[in-house]
């Protein structure tokens, strides 16, 4: 049989001679659906029937040189909201909590040369179920946060927010923990990480069997898995996605709960 040719051009593949010119060392996984993607600020233009996002940026949220965000093509850019307008491109991407988690933690950096890479993976709509091993999802997330990491930099944690489309189905609902315990280890596996930092949260909207879920995501047992009630912070008139002002709360306790339990 004969071998397949490895030589390519540099046109063929520019992303070989790509260097960030200031690549992070301190890197976050922003995954789930899509109150991790963000939805803040995302509203109907009745005009033109179409959803769009109202480009109003909370000062939490604001752009910083020092934060920067890893593309859908792997290449590192200036973090700007919406995080994940080329990642979950199936719907109108708007404020989510990556941007106010990543502020708030460089203001607690010690040193004036960190820079926080952030790597967002969330797709709204999306079940657990969907984020198997061996799924696209999941083998994206892997690829991206391996990508993530060729400068020298390191996968400080995981943040998680999923679970609203696990609460129709009572198998699904009941099985929540199982799943994520799965995903988890597989993640630390595969990243040959195996103490890899998990900061999850445990969702506050969906109907259904969401107590199941919430149960489980409260209750899970893991080494290094510590996890943000969002019960009780403002819905959209959707009663399924966070405000803007939510995202806020719920990025800054994100990074209260990094900082108290993992520096």
């Amino acid at each position: 049989m004969e071998g397949r040719s490895t030589t390519t051009s540099a046109a063929e593949s520019p992303e070989i001679q790509y260097h960030p010119p200031n690549p992070p060392n301190q890197i976050f996984i922003l995954s789930g659906q899509s109150n991790m993607a963000g939805r803040g600020g995302v509203v109907k233009d009745h005009h033109h029937n179409r959803w769009v996002w109202d480009k109003i940026v909370p000062s939490e949220c604001s752009p910083d040189s020092s934060i920067l965000r890893l593309r859908a093509d792997l290449r590192w850019e200036e973090a700007r909201e919406p995080l994940h307008a080329d990642i979950d491109t199936g719907k109108v991407c708007g404020v989510g909590p990556g941007m106010a988690f990543a502020n708030a933690v460089r203001k607690r950096s010690d040193s004036d040369s960190d820079v926080i890479g952030l790597v967002p993976c969330a797709v709204g709509g999306t079940a657990i179920k969907e984020w198997e091993r061996g799924s696209r999802l999941y083998e994206t997330m892997v690829k991206r946060a391996e990508e993530s990491r060729r400068y020298g930099g390191e996968i400080k944690a995981m943040l998680w927010y999923q679970g609203e489309s696990d609460v129709s189905d009572i198998h699904d609902a009941e099985s929540y923990g199982r799943n994520m315990t799965r995903l988890v280890k597989n993640l630390r596996h595969d990243l040959n990480l195996p103490s890899l930092p998990i900061i999850q949260v445990a969702i506050t909207s969906g109907g259904g069997y969401i107590d199941k879920v919430r149960e489980a995501q409260l209750g899970l047992k893991l080494s290094n898995v510590v996890c943000v009630d969002a019960k009780g912070l403002q819905l959209k008139p959707d009663n399924l996605h966070l405000t803007t002002e939510a995202q806020v709360q719920l990025g800054l306790s994100l990074a209260q709960a990094y900082l108290s339990n993992f520096c």
